[in-house]
């Protein structure tokens, strides 16, 4: 298996530059959605950590697969150092921004289905809990660190994929697709389908509930789909190029994975910015053309 790209021809030229303008976008759109909330009061509220932490993981995953790897990386041939460090990195984040998801997704299904038994998570309990997905995530995918091996010829710093073997192959395995897609598919899936049968069953039975819990349902909801469909071709690829199932050239593993990878780092802050009427008022104050009535 290649690991980078000696040649481009034709269309395979403009790949790095197509996944680092839209992993720009996505990372610009994820810094917009943090100024509103930071600059706003809602502060206070406190699933909006849980938003903030989603945010900034993701800003993190789309970096480094859009501008490190799917641009830096490619352009130069593998000859650039820091390939373990930002390997890391991106399954670090990546598995921050599926946990602090799957542990939102955990609330909103207990305070809809159980809504007389359970009270939200205090503000200080959220920004722990936030915390130690960060925690968690760097000691489970610390095995990627090692995916990479650095070493120089002459002058120059080449950084290499290893064909790994044994325990750390299993390990990679482990993590790569179970802990990062599978694990999290099944549990988002199971959550999300008990918060829109809640939301159906209020709306059949007439309950009352805020707009704004409806709406940061719905959000959630389709930011867990893409959260669980756009890792599908990256992990599928990346275990029959490591297996050798394939020989998968490498400018195509790049078009399909990292622009697949992207998009689901992309998208959140969209989501719950026109989903949640709270967001999207400070939003539009940014452009002064909110209405001051609206809530």
């Amino acid at each position: 298996m290649s690991n980078v790209t000696e040649e481009y021809e034709g269309f395979w030229k403009n790949v790095p530059y197509a996944t680092a303008t839209l992993g720009i976008l996505g990372i610009s759109s994820n810094l917009m959605g943090l100024f509103v909330l930071v600059r706003s009061n809602l502060l206070s509220i406190p699933f909006v950590s849980y938003i903030i932490n989603i945010l900034l993981a993701d800003i993190g995953s789309a970096a480094t697969v859009s501008i490190y790897w799917s641009f830096l990386y490619t352009i130069n041939n593998g000859k650039i150092g820091f390939c373990q460090s930002f390997a890391y990195a991106n399954h670090l984040t990546y598995s921050v921004s599926n946990l602090a998801l799957m542990i939102f997704a955990f609330e909103r299904f207990l305070l809809l289905n159980f809504p007389l038994t359970f009270q939200a998570f205090s503000r200080k309990s959220v920004v722990y809990l936030m915390l130690s997905t960060w925690f968690i995530s760097s000691i489970i995918e610390f095995p990627e660190y090692y995916k990479y091996k650095e070493f120089t010829v002459g002058d120059e710093i080449h950084c290499k994929l290893v064909q790994l073997d044994g325990a750390m192959a299993i390990m990679l395995t482990f993590v790569e697709l179970i802990w990062e897609w599978v694990l999290p598919s099944i549990f988002l899936v199971l959550l999300n389908g008990g918060i829109i049968f809640a939301l159906i069953r209020r709306k059949l039975t007439s309950q009352s509930k805020k707009s704004s819990d409806r709406g940061i349902a719905r959000a959630l909801v389709l930011s867990c789909f893409i959260q669980v469909v756009c890792p599908i071709p990256r992990s599928v690829i990346s275990l029959l190029m490591r297996y050798n199932v394939a020989e998968i050239p490498y400018p195509f593993y790049l078009a399909a994975s990292s622009t697949f990878m992207i998009l689901s780092h992309s998208f959140n802050s969209y989501l719950f910015m026109m989903s949640w009427s709270k967001m999207k008022t400070e939003y539009l104050k940014m452009f002064c053309c909110a209405n001051k009535n609206d809530n």
